[in-house]
């Protein structure tokens, strides 16, 4: 979602519970760094982490330890992790010669089981060590015992709590009134008398009773509900949208027949493009997380579902959902738009110009070149790409006094942005252009002028021309050496809309008396049980001290340089109650987090959003979108750095990029981001690392820094 911007809401309103599904899980599954979608299993706060043969932690650090002489001691104590110290070397010496082993096999047998049960001894006390973390929760914040889920690993709803109480009559009246529902928990229903309720029930509810086909197919006269819903008029019948189809379509690949598949996908793809025609609004986010979901599928099977639609569609699409989708499926899209266009006869121009896509141009501009698509859009002619970003400009920038639809760091960012192209002659059309409205906007009509002057403190300079003032400024930084048309360089945007300076994250910001101190959020869903675990595993191997509190944990490093880094981090279900314990036991000992972290989910955001005081140092947004709060960050901690991603959050991107980042702490007492970059570059395979914006070159940020400065200097 665009930063200050208001999107539809997402489609996990939709009465189908397959979508809510999809987009729920889309960015929990990636973000766990998982293979495939659809794979991920549950997780439980007490489900065994297996580590394989981490080195036993050193003796357990108490936090007064760390203190200097003058800081006020902890009126409490930690409660150090349960660890045994290494076992004594034995004084025989380790090497044994090879006719010795010959000679006493059994001799060397026994030293094999010694070796097998000590890694397994280390292996136990790791185990025990996150338990005992994990479960130092606080009381009153532990969740009920034995929660009903279905098998979707999703609760049971009210209705079907209501009809596993009421006997095999309230079933039936469950998969009658609500049949999406009693499909979905069908595994909680046993007997002859439920699996008839569900066989009634498939004519209203076929596609859900074929995504129940793992626990149908289980029990006897499952495989028979299964057929009968694989009727291909009922399905015909029951495509609503078209996205049934694509929510089951592996399910049905496996069980119908390739004619019969192939025809009810051309009808559901016809359905979705009249449904998207419909309701724009409320079936792009939709298809934007079912193109997610399907990222492991071959290319032809994965945007199928767009090749019924016009190019005025497409270009709604990518406006819709472009900051939001993953990066491949936004290339497929503006893949597919280009080749429609040609097909058309129709040029991006004509896009920008139309009746019906122009109101739409601003946000598909966002999004195509923040996904690094703006060679894609200008094209190869300098003529009409100039005449495109006049178009662009037009759309982007205030008018008559009115704030852009976007926001006002995010347009800049953007413009700046795609003037950045490899092609030297599209770059110079659009600097020649960029030149030309600034002139323009120089010289404002009456009716403007009256009101902008006074919006602008009487300086004269209107929104629009600091706006395009501040995105050549960022353009000329980043030129680097390569030579910017005159027109452009005779407007000496840098002298006269000067970038604000970055913060630097240096020693003294860093670190007080030694230490640096992190606030790190977790919160009580799968995702981030997963995440806390990978931190207790990673630490753990990297010899940290691991102590746990009720309701908090605390990790110290080992000391280099004179130097610690301390992590309080929650402990996901602990709850506001463990929140409240571990900002307590910060304040006895005084302990101010200079960076903050949140590993949780973009919906626990506001939650994180709390921990940020006016001097964080850096703030690190691992969840899905993270960039998204970017002004909302600045806005709490103005000389704060942000690192986040534009897109899906990964679990072990984010663990790479923090445990380089510590090192680099340790090491140099600060962090140099050409270093993490270049570290990070080399160690993260995942393609979606492109999405994470380094924070010194972010250009949302540079702006939103920029504006700031510009505006209170008026």
């Amino acid at each position: 979602m665009l930063p200050g911007r208001s999107l539809p809401l997402p489609a996990m309103a939709s009465s189908s519970r397959w979508t809510r599904r999809l987009l729920l899980s889309a960015c929990a599954v990636l973000s766990a760094g998982l293979p495939t979608l659809g794979t991920a299993q549950p997780l439980t706060t007490t489900a065994p982490i297996t580590v394989a043969e981490l080195p036993t932690p050193p003796a357990p650090i108490r936090a007064a330890e760390l203190m200097a002489p003058d800081r006020p001691k902890p009126q409490g104590q930690t409660q150090p992790v349960a660890t045994k110290p290494p076992a004594p070397r034995s004084a025989t010496p380790s090497a044994t010669s090879s006719n010795a082993l010959t000679a006493d096999p059994q001799a060397a047998e026994a030293r094999a089981a010694v070796a097998k049960a000590a890694r397994a001894a280390r292996m136990a006390e790791a185990r025990a060590a996150d338990e005992q973390i994990m479960n130092s929760r606080a009381a009153d914040s532990r969740p009920a015992e034995g929660q009903t889920a279905c098998a979707d690993h999703e609760p049971a709803s009210q209705p079907v709590l209501d009809a596993l109480f009421g006997g095999d009559a309230a079933f039936t009246e469950l998969a009658r009134r609500s049949p999406t529902e009693a499909f979905r928990c069908s595994s909680l229903f046993l007997g002859d008398t439920a699996l008839a309720a569900l066989r009634d029930a498939v004519p209203l509810a076929p596609f859900d009773a074929i995504g129940a086909a793992d626990q149908l197919s289980t029990r006897p006269g499952g495989e028979e509900v299964i057929t009968r819903a694989l009727d291909l008029g009922l399905l015909t019948r029951s495509l609503e949208g078209g996205m049934p189809f694509y929510e089951t379509r592996h399910e049905l690949r496996k069980r119908l027949p390739k004619t019969d598949l192939q025809a009810l996908e051309i009808r559901a793809a016809k359905a979705l493009a009249v449904s998207l025609a419909r309701d724009p609004a409320g079936m792009a986010p939709k298809i934007g997380a079912l193109l997610d979901d399907m990222v492991d599928d071959p290319p032809a099977d994965r945007f199928r579902i767009t090749m019924a639609l016009s190019s005025e569609d497409l270009l709604g699409l990518i406006a819709r959902t472009g900051p939001q989708i993953y990066t491949s499926s936004l290339d497929g899209l503006v893949n597919i738009l280009r080749i429609q266009l040609k097909l058309e006869k129709r040029s991006f121009l004509d896009l920008a110009r139309e009746e019906r896509t122009r109101p739409l141009w601003a946000e598909f501009f966002v999004a195509a070149v923040g996904g690094g698509r703006a060679a894609s859009v200008f094209g190869t002619t300098p003529a009409i790409a100039r005449e495109l970003m006049r178009e662009s400009l037009r759309a982007l920038l205030p008018v008559d006094g009115k704030p852009p639809a976007i926001d006002t760091a995010v347009v800049i960012g953007a413009i700046a942005d795609a003037m950045d192209l490899d092609s030297a002659p599209i770059r110079a059309a659009l600097e020649d252009e960029l030149a030309a409205r600034y002139r323009a906007a120089g010289e404002p009509s009456a009716k403007t002028a009256i009101h902008e002057v006074a919006v602008r403190g009487g300086t004269g300079d209107t929104p629009a021309r600091s706006m395009i003032g501040l995105a050549g400024s960022l353009h000329a930084a980043r030129l680097s050496g390569r030579p910017a048309t005159p027109a452009f360089e005779a407007e000496r945007f840098p002298q006269n809309h000067p970038l604000a300076a970055l913060p630097v994250l240096s020693g003294e910001r860093l670190f007080r008396n030694g230490l640096n101190v992190q606030r790190m959020t977790f919160y009580d869903d799968p995702d981030g049980r997963a995440s806390f675990r990978g931190f207790l595993r990673h630490h753990r191997a990297q010899g940290w001290a691991l102590h746990a509190q009720s309701g908090f944990a605390v990790a110290i490093s080992p000391e280099r340089n004179g130097r610690r880094i301390v992590i309080v981090a929650d402990i996901p279900g602990a709850g506001d109650a463990g929140r409240a314990a571990a900002w307590d036991w910060m304040t006895r000992e005084g302990l101010t987090p200079s960076i903050v972290i949140h590993r949780g989910h973009s919906y626990h955001e506001d939650a994180t959003m709390t921990e940020i005081a006016p001097g964080t140092a850096l703030v690190f947004w691992g969840s899905c979108g993270g960039h998204t709060r970017l002004r909302a960050t600045l806005e709490r901690a103005p000389d704060a750095l942000v690192l986040a991603t534009q897109n899906i959050g990964v679990s072990t991107v984010n663990e790479a990029l923090l445990g380089i980042m510590e090192e680099r702490l340790l090491t140099d007492g600060a962090i140099d981001w050409n270093a993490v970059w270049k570290e990070a570059r080399g160690r993260i395979r995942d393609r979606r690392f492109a999405s994470y914006k380094r924070p010194d070159q972010d250009s949302a940020n540079l702006a939103f820094r920029a504006w700031q400065v510009q505006t209170a200097s008026h």
